[in-house]
């Protein structure tokens, strides 16, 4: 609006001088030329209002999908003049998917002393940003003339972490020896004296760590009991370029990363081993379960479907980690012709595929030649392989 109440009033004003010089009017000569220097003044002031100012950001450092963030930005005036109300608009990264973004209130800058606003919005997809351009749109006292100028302050970054998606699933883990740590380890093992205090090794439920051995020796070193026995389970997810379907707010992948989120927390709750082979070494599911889930959000938050290997292949690499009674998560949404082939090739690992119908995401998927891993053929391939097969619901929202 005040874009064309100052265009009208200036083709009025060159309007209406046309018509004194016509008639020869002095009055009306005058009236336009007060007009004029009025709209001159205005652009004068909206010009001002938007220089020489000086931006701070602040952001929380993480949050996780679809929770609050509220960003405050504190501005300073350079210059000792009297400035008319600005609006400051943050220019958030594009690939940040934002939903319920609130704008900042306007304030007037002063010279003297900072002035701070705030807007708040959600963030819909995991990942890390970062970004440092706003832009600021001032105005004159009488709102006629609008002038805008951007600037950079220092970046901010913001990580968004996936949000658990909690899933109704029955997923029974073998044990390595003995009898599952999962069903009778959680009720006998902890209440049992220990059969003797022995090192480490993948598959030991990290509850059990004996801190005090572990410190006097240097390495980790757990208690062994009678019965009762170390549950271990990796997790691979499907990441090849060209398997993610869906949208920006709900896709393939950012479900798969929210229920490996969930199903890491249940687990590590009940004491048991989870890695992610392919984004870590063995060596680094060691810690404190508090302290392994932060880094399986980490994991989690930088995923992305942008490698040149089959999960297959990927399972297929990472054979060294998958020892005997091992429990393997395979997390797939586009078919893998050899993933069969190499479940086979792992008798002593108990697989459990989490499917995920390309269609339930994109209605267009099955016209565009994706080969729906839902596919019944291909999940009756999974299970004559060996392996434990589970359709997954639809993800409506992340957060």
């Amino acid at each position: 609006m005040n874009r064309y109440a100052s265009f009208a009033l200036s083709i009025a004003s060159l309007f209406f001088m046309v018509m004194a010089i016509l008639v020869n009017s002095p009055p009306l000569f005058y009236m336009v030329t007060a007009v004029l220097a009025t709209l001159g003044a205005s652009t004068l002031q909206a010009w001002l209002s938007v220089r020489s100012l000086r931006f701070e950001r602040f952001a929380p450092p993480a949050v996780q999908v679809g929770e609050p963030v509220t960003v405050e930005i504190t501005v300073w005036s350079e210059r000792r003049i009297m400035r008319p109300l600005i609006t400051v608009f943050d220019r958030l990264p594009k690939n940040l998917v934002a939903k319920g973004v609130r704008p900042s209130l306007p304030i007037a800058p002063s010279y003297d002393q900072p002035i701070q606003t705030r807007y708040t919005f959600r963030p819909m997809r995991r990942g890390r940003y970062k970004w440092s351009g706003l832009r600021v749109r001032g105005t004159d006292a009488l709102g006629l003339v609008n002038r805008e100028k951007t600037y950079k302050s220092d970046p901010v970054e913001l990580t968004v972490y996936p949000a658990p998606i909690p899933v109704s699933l029955e997923i029974s883990p073998v044990a390595g020896w003995g009898v599952s740590d999962m069903e009778s380890g959680r009720a006998k093992g902890a209440g049992l004296e220990p059969r003797t205090i022995r090192e480490y090794s993948p598959g030991d439920p990290l509850r059990y760590v004996h801190w005090k051995s572990s410190a006097r020796t240097g390495k980790l070193m757990v208690k062994e009991f009678e019965t009762g026995s170390g549950v271990a389970m990796s997790f691979f997810i499907q990441r090849k370029v060209g398997t993610e379907v869906g949208n920006e707010l709900a896709s393939t992948l950012e479900a798969m990363c929210g229920h490996a989120l969930y199903l890491s927390e249940q687990y590590l709750q009940s004491g048991a081993f989870i890695g992610f082979p392919v984004q870590e070494d063995s060596n680094m599911a060691t810690s404190h379960p508090e302290a392994r889930i932060r880094d399986v959000r980490e994991i989690l938050t930088d995923l992305h479907a942008d490698s040149e290997k089959q999960i297959s292949e990927d399972i297929d690499d990472s054979k060294r980690q998958l020892t005997t009674g091992m429990t393997v998560i395979a997390m797939i949404a586009v078919q893998d012709a050899r993933l069969p082939e190499v479940i086979m090739s792992f008798p002593d690992v108990h697989f459990v595929c989490l499917v995920y119908d390309c269609n339930d995401y994109d209605e267009r998927a099955s016209k565009s030649g994706v080969a729906n891993a839902a596919d019944p053929t291909f999940l009756a391939r999974l299970e004559a392989a060996g392996a434990e097969v589970h359709m997954m619901p639809r993800v409506e929202t992340l957060g």
